[in-house]
């Protein structure tokens, strides 16, 4: 054992259960930290991340499971969060709706403001929701063939309590477009607490005000888009569980109002997180299901993303013939004009993004040069436009450059992302840093050391995980 090691072993607190673990094992805390990233993925977490778990810190996100399994499978017994960090991590199911994923038994656990894992403003949305909105409480499959299946909107108008007013349903969109734009330029918990306090407040709306047909079915429109949004922040910031809650709230939402468009966008976010967490097949399915569900005669600019996240799986599968087929049909459809009825929350959508999108799964079928060379053009494209993109693509591409052995592009490609330093309260970005950060530092050579310690300078900047308003 190192001598970094026997100095932990001397400062953590005595009965710390993974030490208890990890000595079952005979395992220092780097063994760990390789056994992660072995079942995750290089460079998932830091050599060096397990021993501040010994020292009173943990993991949060997805690694909790993932430290779970990995015991489990080697000590042969079952292992949860809630075993290795008592009080940190509810026991079993979240409890809250859609804790569980496509192939799985239950959610990942992950830090717990409550038993079921959600702070009071979340608790308070689903009270307020249960009354109007019955929400999926089963697994995210079962949730995306009943929409599937759905034979369309079933609302009725509301004559009791004062009117809403057309003006006052009108600015709720106004609204979602304001939150739209604060996530693509600054992201972070605040504007997710935010979008939480906007779903409460029309779920209120719907719940006490006079409303007609047609404001019900506009209302539950306008929460499905911004559950949508809430869960893609939320998974841009690690709450995975929370974040299938909000795509399964939107899916719901957009199936009572019978936005078929909508829903299916919805599904293929819940097939995309599923994918990052590693679980391509179910994500193929569930992305399969959202284009069988749309058809073909959706907007051109939502099929071509629902075809461009089909191709990305395929590359994580390994499939190239597939992935060729899917991408050259997410192309085709989106080099046409944008017709002008499509929705405003597909507008982010463009050949930039779809080309970028390419770059990436290129990387995962292990072709750096096609990767390098759509990743360049698609950042090329986009411009000044999406900065958390730009920064995740930069980074991509430093990856893709390491591959060819080109260490001062790579390094070049990840000081120009690194320029973009208000995204970094996105768990997925320092995520993704920190795996590159184990690739340039594989590599001895002067850039790449040089590389490693501004990446190391940005990663230990402290962001709040959380934040109630």
């Amino acid at each position: 054992m190192t001598d970094t090691w026997r100095e932990t072993q001397q400062t953590q607190e005595e009965g710390t259960l993974l030490s208890v673990f990890l000595g079952q094992l005979n395992w220092s805390p780097e063994r760990l930290a390789r056994e992660i990233n072995k079942a995750a993925g290089s460079g998932t977490i830091s050599l060096k991340a397990p021993y501040g778990w010994l020292k009173g810190s943990y993991p949060r996100g997805e690694i909790p499971r993932i430290v779970g399994q990995v015991l489990s499978a080697h000590l042969g017994q079952r292992i949860s969060p809630a075993t290795i960090w008592p009080g940190r991590f509810a026991a079993g199911r979240s409890g809250g709706p859609g804790a569980e994923t496509p192939g799985t038994a239950a959610g990942a656990p992950e830090a717990a403001d409550g038993a079921d894992g959600m702070d009071g403003g979340e608790r308070e949305l689903w009270a307020e929701l249960e009354e109007i909105l019955p929400l999926h409480r089963d697994s995210v499959l079962s949730a995306a063939v009943d929409w599937l299946t759905d034979e369309g909107p079933r609302l009725r108008a509301r004559t009791e309590g004062l009117p809403a007013g057309s003006e006052l349903v009108a600015a709720v969109g106004d609204r979602i477009q304001q939150l739209r734009t604060l996530d693509e330029a600054q992201g972070g918990p605040a504007v997710l607490d935010w979008m939480v306090h906007d779903l409460r407040w029309i779920a209120r709306l719907l719940r006490t005000c006079a409303h007609d047909r047609d404001q019900a079915l506009r209302l539950h429109r306008d929460i499905a888009e911004l559950a949508q949004l809430a869960g893609w922040l939320a998974t841009d910031l690690g709450r995975d569980a929370a974040a299938r809650r909000y795509y399964l709230l939107g899916l719901r939402a957009a199936t009572v109002a019978g936005d078929r468009p909508l829903g299916a966008y919805i599904l293929s976010c819940l097939g995309y997180q599923a994918m990052w967490n590693g679980q391509d097949r179910p994500a193929l399915q569930l992305v399969r299901i959202a284009r069988k569900g749309l058809g073909d005669r959706a907007d051109r600019r939502l099929r071509a993303l629902l075809a461009s996240r089909e191709a990305r799986v395929h590359a994580k599968l390994g499939d190239e013939w597939a992935f060729h087929h899917a991408a050259f049909e997410a192309t085709e459809l989106c080099v046409l004009p944008a017709a002008p009825a499509e929705p405003s929350w597909a507008g982010w959508v463009s050949p930039a993004v779809l080309i970028a999108d390419a770059g990436r799964a290129w990387l995962d079928l292990a072709q750096p040069e096609r990767a390098e060379n759509d990743l360049s053009r698609g950042l090329e494209l986009l411009g000044e436009q999406q900065p958390r993109d730009r920064l995740l693509h930069s980074i991509s591409l430093a990856s893709a450059r390491l591959a060819r052995g080109e260490a001062d592009g790579a390094a070049d490609a990840v000081r120009g992302g690194l320029a973009l330093r208000p995204q970094l309260q996105s768990e997925r970005v320092r995520t993704r840093l920190a795996r590159v950060r184990e690739e340039f530092a594989a590599c001895d050579a002067a850039p790449t050391r040089s590389a490693v310690l501004e990446i190391e300078d940005v990663l230990n900047m402290n962001y709040p995980v959380a934040l109630t308003i």
